[in-house]
């Protein structure tokens, strides 16, 4: 497992917020999708299937490989409405999070890797 170091938590933050946004926008877009698809799919058995449900297949896999992102960069996305991301670290021999959310200029608080969000500490 990938660890940070403040530094390296911090610098990767304006790359979560674009990687958020996008998230946000196609989450929306499944939302507005999948609303729909339900009426079109029951018209559209027997015949092949839809647009709709084409663009709604197209617009989860955008989504799924979106998160992979976050997997690959080594974080890990906790709440995306929020916009709450955790950075694994060492604190000493402990391992922690760093935890950073949307709305906050850079990293400032950690938290044990069981307490979640209710045990942020400042840095």
């Amino acid at each position: 497992m990938k660890t940070f170091t403040l530094d390296e938590a911090n610098a990767l933050i304006p790359h979560i917020l674009k990687l958020l946004d996008e998230l946000t926008e196609t989450r929306n877009k499944l939302s507005t999708l999948g609303a729909n698809l339900s009426s079109i799919l029951e018209h559209a058995s027997g015949n092949g299937g839809s647009k709709a449900g084409s663009e709604y297949a197209m617009e989860l896999q955008s989504f799924n490989a979106q998160l992979s992102l976050f997997q690959d960069l080594g974080c890990e996305l906790k709440d995306l409405d929020q916009g709450l991301v955790d950075f694994p670290s060492q604190r000493g021999e402990k391992q922690i999070y760093l935890c950073w959310k949307r709305g906050e200029p850079r990293v400032q608080f950690w938290h044990d890797v069981d307490s979640g969000m209710a045990g942020r500490q400042p840095i």
